[in-house]
C-alpha cells in the first residue's frame, strides 16, 4: 500500500484503516527515505509537515517517529523536536566491533546448518543484485543477504542479536555504499564477488575457513570507510 492510498479507507464501502496500519506505512516510508539519504543527517523532521505531505493525521507520524527513534534512525532533542540521527565515529566503530563479534560465529553455524532452500535464497538475492541499477537497492539487498545468512544459522539468540543491530547497519551501509560508489563506481561488483565467495566456502562446510573469510569480509568492509565525518 502506498502512502498516497492512506486515505482510501474513507471511500464508500471500504473499511477504515487501523491506526497501526498507518503507523507502519509511515514508518516504512520514512525509514526508506532516511536510509536512501533523502533526509540528510541532522535534518529536522516536522510532524505537521510530514503529516501534510503524507496525507495522514499527526498521531501515526508521531508513533512512527517513536519507532524510528528506538531504532536509532532519528533522535529527539530536549524540546522534543525530531531530527535525522547523525552517526559519530564512535558509532561506526561500535557497529563494526559488534558485527565482527557476531557474524563470523554465525557463519560457522550457517555452514553446518544451511539447507538447499537457504542456498537458493542466497543465490536469488545475488541474481536480483545483478540486475539492480540503484545503489540504494544494492544496499538493501546486501543487508538482506546477510539477514538470510544469519537466519540460516538456526541460532535464535545470535539471530536476535544481529537483528537488533540491523536498523543501524542499514543506515551505515547505505551511507557507506553511496560514498564508495562515488570513489570506485564498483559497489555492485565488489558486493557480488564477496557474496559469491562466501557462498562457495559455506557450501564446503568448513567452519574454520568460513569464520576466517567472514572476518576478512567485515574487516574489508570497514576499510572502505573514508573520513568518518563524510558519512555523518
Amino acid at each position: 500500500m502506498s502512502v498516497d492510498q492512506f486515505s482510501a479507507g474513507n471511500s464508500a464501502g471500504q473499511p477504515k484503516l487501523k491506526r497501526q496500519t498507518l503507523t507502519q506505512a509511515v514508518e516504512a516510508r520514512l525509514r526508506d527515505e532516511i536510509i536512501q539519504g533523502l533526509h540528510e543527517p541532522g535534518t529536522m523532521l516536522s510532524e505537521p509537515v510530514l503529516s501534510s505531505a503524507l496525507g495522514v493525521s499527526r498521531s501515526p507520524v508521531r508513533e512512527a517517529l517513536l519507532i524510528l527513534e528506538r531504532d536509532g534512525i532519528v533522535e529527539f532533542d530536549e524540546r522534543g523536536r525530531t531530527r535525522v540521527a547523525t552517526m559519530t565515529a564512535a558509532d561506526f566503530e561500535d557497529l563494526y566491533l559488534l558485527r565482527l563479534a557476531v557474524e563470523p560465529m554465525v557463519a560457522v553455524h550457517t555452514a553446518a546448518e544451511a539447507t538447499a532452500a537457504d542456498y537458493a535464497a542466497l543465490e536469488a538475492n545475488i541474481a536480483t543484485m545483478q540486475t539492480s541499477t540503484s545503489v540504494a537497492e544494492i544496499s538493501q539487498l546486501d543487508i538482506e543477504f546477510h539477514g538470510l545468512l544469519v537466519a540460516a544459522s538456526r541460532r535464535p539468540r545470535l539471530i536476535a542479536t544481529w537483528r537488533s543491530l540491523r536498523p543501524s547497519l542499514e543506515l551505515w551501509l547505505a551511507a557507506l555504499h553511496r560514498q564508495h560508489e562515488k570513489i570506485t563506481g564498483r559497489v555492485k561488483e565488489i558486493t557480488i564477488e564477496s557474496h559469491r565467495e562466501l557462498i562457495e566456502i559455506l557450501r564446503k562446510g568448513d567452519g574454520v575457513s568460513i569464520e576466517k573469510l567472514m572476518r576478512g569480509h567485515i574487516e574489508g568492509w570497514y576499510q572502505w570507510l573514508p573520513e568518518m565525518h563524510e558519512l555523518s
